[in-house]
């Protein structure tokens, strides 16, 4: 009788140590800042900016790359990079900001005298959790303007985002280059 006894402690014991336990690791989500807005009226001006890096030429991380998996099948043929791409007043940032739901936000990209050629922009809009709230790429067209001026692309987007603050991570991308500018920002979007 005592022996059973033991062996049903001991089997007990056994279960309560591994409850709970598991070999696999639990996938833990990365809560993003999309607090930090900077403000842009409709043509493009800053209204507010924290200075804190958003719309400037970044390297992402890992996990930031890995949102843009599914749009690397973006044909990227006849596509070529720009030496540089140029920072108006030292960001690349979309306008307005914030934005009506049922509206467009804008993006211009400026480029070095004498680059005509196609690329492709990627974007990802992002939760504050990076959870994709929508993938899209975009072939774009840029045309050599005469000296001195630059060469310069203005584009509208309609996301159809929920409202709320999110963040948008894009990149520009060519055969000779796949990653040649990349950038994030915060955005909100209103009803």
């Amino acid at each position: 009788m005592k022996t059973k006894q033991l062996l049903l402690i001991f089997l007990c014991c056994i279960v309560l140590a591994s409850c709970g336990r598991s070999d696999d690791p639990i996938p833990q989500q990365t809560s993003i800042d999309v607090s930090k807005q900077w403000r842009f009226d409709a043509s493009g001006n800053l209204l507010t900016g924290p200075g804190d890096g958003q719309w400037k030429s970044t390297s992402f991380t890992a996990q930031e790359l890995a949102l843009f998996a599914a749009l690397d099948t973006a044909n990227l043929i006849g596509t070529t990079a720009p030496a540089q791409v140029l920072e108006s007043n030292g960001y690349n940032a979309i306008y307005p900001n914030p934005f009506l739901a049922s509206a467009s936000h804008a993006m211009s990209f400026s480029f070095p005298n004498g680059y005509s050629g196609q690329f492709v922009l990627k974007l990802v809009y992002t939760d504050s959790l990076m959870n994709p709230l929508l993938k899209k790429t975009i072939r774009l067209q840029a045309n050599a303007s005469p000296p001195p001026t630059t060469s310069s692309i203005n584009l509208q987007i309609m996301p159809l985002l929920p409202a709320g603050r999110h963040r948008l991570y894009y990149m520009l991308c060519a055969a000779s280059n796949p990653r040649f500018y990349s950038s994030w920002g915060n955005i909100q979007c209103i009803q």
